[in-house]
């Protein structure tokens, strides 16, 4: 066990660094230069008598408060290797939690904050699943063994970051509104290009794997306002009826 020096000894050469803040105070302590006898969790090795880092480093910022930054704390808690939110509150009850990391990360860091999953680590659970769709994602989140801070409902959770259920669960598959086509006339030229004579050789071709992402397979769809039909689309001459005159 470490032998570190007394509170204000310790506190003196810290003050000496003139370090003006925690970010710095943590670059410090990783930086190799720091004496084996000064302590990197100051909050934790001197309980009764820490005041808060202003104090520590004096530059006179006391708070009652003073928590690492959101990267740094959520780094300190993957680490932990902690499986759910459960176990968090645990680890915090535990009292072996260090005074700046926050034991409520979700107020603490209101703007960064995304959910347990990514504070703990766990949050890459979905893709490990090997799940080939949502049909399989709902039957797991219904079986029991899903962790409790992995949502069911991601799109709802994380509606800013949630890029759709293919990248959610890892299959590479993209929501066709978050697909970028291409403009109409360069799509129908690919497809004319093609040389095939009717919807349904169209849609053979759709399903060989051969066509590209940005060419969509519902053109009438997608292009829903220049589309005339797939006569048209193919090159082909076929008008749809309701295009005829």
């Amino acid at each position: 066990m470490k032998k570190f020096r007394d509170f204000e000894s310790a506190r003196e050469f810290v003050r000496k660094l003139k370090l003006k803040n925690t970010t710095e105070w943590q670059e410090y302590c990783k930086s190799g230069n720091k004496p084996d006898d000064i302590p990197s969790s100051p909050n934790t090795t001197y309980k009764k008598d820490f005041k808060g880092y202003g104090d520590w480093l004096g530059t006179g910022t006391v708070h009652t408060k003073q928590w690492r930054s959101f990267t740094d704390a959520r780094e300190f808690a993957r680490a932990l290797n902690l499986k759910g939110n459960q176990e968090w509150r645990e680890y915090c009850k535990s009292g072996n939690k260090p005074d700046d990391i926050p034991a409520n990360p979700n107020t603490t860091y209101k703007k960064d904050f995304k959910g347990f999953g990514d504070w703990l680590g766990t949050g890459t659970v979905a893709p490990k699943l090997n799940l080939k769709g949502y049909k399989e994602w709902i039957t797991y989140c219904k079986s029991g063994n899903k962790p409790d801070d992995v949502p069911a409902n991601p799109y709802q959770t994380y509606k800013k970051d949630f890029k759709g259920m293919g990248d959610w669960l890892g299959t590479g598959t993209v929501a066709r509104k978050n697909k970028v086509f291409r403009s109409f006339e360069p799509a129908r030229e690919f497809a004319r290009a093609l040389n095939l004579k009717s919807n349904s050789e169209w849609r053979e071709y759709c399903k060989s794997g051969e066509k590209p992402d940005d060419i969509p397979a519902a053109a009438n769809e997608i292009y829903k306002k220049d589309f005339k039909g797939y006569g048209d689309w193919l090159g082909t001459g076929t008008v749809a009826p309701q295009d005829r005159a």
